[in-house]
């Protein structure tokens, strides 16, 4: 890894997507719902003027729409955690204390090195490719001649989720190391005040969630034979993307916690090594014993971890997710089925 005075003089760029993404009006909903209902109306459209789907199957059909769901959904979802994690920084602003390093690394934030980038989504691309080799039976699927107008949608967009998704991994490492590198900048802690730094948390959920989110649409690929050993496979590596999502932007503020719990439990070691001298000595003490203890108690009750209970219990339900979804995709399933062949 480079040093962070040699990374921060390599050009970045806002990626495009987050250009689009700020030049849009209404809610990161609003903007992922209406990109996917833009699609969704192309490509029934030309479905109907191409061949009215009577080459397609219930299952490539399934396919397509899946595939229009995450490429609307990765893209939304890329550009809204380059939005969250500006905004963090921004609220981290009165926590920390502004020198020249923490000025390099909140500038840094919401930027990217273009050849990281363009690395990032060359691997999603050649990851769809090579599993779109492996899961196509009975055709060559980048003959065009042999597919029919729904796996065609699927050769275009499977590229463009793939590089997407491999470039929300990507953002959402790089940007979770700079927000742990911010807090990690930090001269003074207020142990008993830790409200402040709430922002790092959210943001941390905000990860998670937003991998468990693509996690959910990729399970809609359960209710397709051949998938599901790969299926298992990708919803494991997620739920451990999710999990480092959730911590790593925290890693830094733990370890100020750590060290400024260490700091008041030393004092309180010496102020209990005087009171009990000066008990000894049958001299009155400033500081009674049992308050010295109560406080020391207070401090270890502090967790190194800047989250409480209902914040491990809502990470454990946004797990529970995918499973939701795939119960809702049988569903719709019934439905596409029943109304449509």
């Amino acid at each position: 890894m480079l040093p962070l005075s040699n990374t921060m003089t390599l050009p970045k760029t806002t990626p495009w997507t987050l250009r689009i993404f700020d030049a849009l009006p209404g809610s990161p909903s609003a903007i992922g719902l209406s990109f996917a209902a833009v699609l969704l109306i192309v490509f029934f459209v030309v479905r109907t003027l191409f061949d009215g789907g009577t080459w397609s199957t219930a299952g490539d059909l399934r396919l397509a729409l899946i595939h229009i769901l995450l490429t609307a959904y990765t893209a939304t979802a890329y550009a809204y955690l380059l939005s969250t994690t500006k905004k963090t920084a921004q609220d981290l602003f009165s926590a920390v204390k502004h020198d020249p390093q923490w000025q390099a690394i909140a500038d840094s934030v919401g930027t990217h090195l273009r050849w990281g980038l363009i690395l990032a989504a060359g691997l999603g691309v050649l990851i769809d490719v090579l599993v779109t080799d492996v899961t196509t039976v009975g055709s060559e699927p980048w003959v065009w001649s042999e597919t029919n107008h729904d796996a065609r949608w699927m050769r275009i967009l499977g590229p463009f989720f793939s590089a997407w998704m491999s470039c929300l991994i990507y953002v959402l490492l790089v940007e979770s190391a700079r927000l742990s590198r911010l807090s990690d900048s930090i001269r003074s802690l207020e142990l008993l005040d830790l409200e402040p730094y709430k922002p790092l948390v959210r943001q941390g959920l905000t990860n998670a969630l937003l991998v468990v989110g693509m996690t959910s649409v990729l399970s809609l690929f359960l209710l397709e034979p051949g998938f599901i050993p790969l299926l298992i496979r990708t919803t494991i590596t997620f739920a451990v993307i999710a999990w480092i999502g959730l911590m790593l932007p925290l890693r830094g503020i733990r370890k100020k916690i750590r060290m400024a719990k260490e700091k008041e439990q030393a004092w309180c070691r010496q102020a209990l090594i005087s009171a009990r001298n000066q008990l000894k000595s049958g001299t009155s003490g400033q500081q009674p014993i049992a308050e010295i203890i109560a406080y020391q108690s207070m401090i270890e009750s502090i967790r190194n971890w800047p989250f409480d209970n209902p914040t491990l219990t809502r990470f454990a339900l946004y797990l529970l997710i995918p499973l939701g979804s795939m119960f809702g995709g049988a569903l719709v399933e019934r439905g596409l089925e029943l109304f449509l062949f």
